[in-house]
């Protein structure tokens, strides 16, 4: 009896993981996003001021929020390169739950985009999303705070949301666990905008390597990985139509504001 009890509970599961990893991405999405991403942009006479500014001071305000619960996480990105085209700074906040993003429209009040009245004045223009995470890895190496490069790649895609999400799965996804184990890739991040009507991008892609020098690698790896992902008739399906589900936009290098 206890035997096929445990085997019905053991069908029940499975049934239940099936039909969750067939159920549409639209349909997954039961609350608002949990994330927001604030990209800055400033003249570039401008810059090493505001960088400044928010290493010594931004970066604990910004802490402190953490240590109250109102953010769950967040990481600073600094464009590495001066581009006018695209950003200077870029902040990835992620909150706990849909209700703690109501939280932070409390700090916009006193503090728009999460900035000092001082370092408001450096920025010309500041663009918010809100994103919904599709998916993330991290190698269980972990990165050191402050070494990482960021490769960020902005998409628009041409298929519905969950087309594109599958794509991502199918062929996005495997590359970035190949990456992982070559042990140059630190972690990565998958997003969509959930709001994205007449924006920039639709999709946005983090990447972390480890270091300059692994971000360096970055061309061979995807050569190798690709290489061995072709052996997979589905992988190699998605990448001969990859043209017509995305674009890619322009992308950027950043490097992670910490405090000093």
């Amino acid at each position: 009896m206890k035997t096929c009890c445990r085997l019905m509970v053991m069908a029940l599961l499975l049934i239940t993981h099936i039909a969750n990893a067939s159920e549409p991405f639209t349909q997954s999405r039961t609350s608002g996003p949990t994330v927001l991403v604030i990209a800055y942009r400033c003249n570039p006479e401008k810059r090493a001021e505001l960088r400044e500014q928010v290493v010594k001071t931004g970066l604990v305000r910004f802490e402190e929020w953490k240590k109250q619960g109102i953010v769950k996480e967040y990481r600073i990105l600094w464009n590495s390169y001066l581009d006018s085209e695209t950003f200077d700074m870029l902040a990835l906040l992620t909150f706990d739950k849909y209700s703690d993003v109501a939280r932070w429209k409390e700090v916009e009040r006193t503090a728009p985009g999460g900035l000092s009245g001082d370092s408001l004045k450096l920025v010309t223009m500041a663009v918010t999303h809100s994103l919904d995470l599709v998916r993330q890895g991290a190698s269980p190496q972990p990165s050191v705070r402050g070494k990482s490069v960021f490769f960020v790649i902005p998409y628009d895609y041409l298929v519905s949301t969950d087309e594109y999400v599958k794509y991502v799965e199918g062929y996005v996804v495997p590359q970035f666990e190949g990456w992982l184990k070559e042990n140059v890739l630190a972690s990565y991040r998958a997003y969509l905008s959930r709001y994205n009507t007449s924006r920039a991008w639709g999709s946005l892609i983090f990447l972390e390597y480890r270091d300059h020098d692994a971000f360096g690698l970055r061309e061979s790896t995807v050569a190798k990985v690709r290489k061995d992902l072709q052996a997979d008739p589905a992988w190699k399906a998605l990448s001969e139509n990859k043209q017509r589900v995305r674009v890619e936009k322009q992308t950027i290098i950043a490097e992670e504001l910490v405090a000093q």
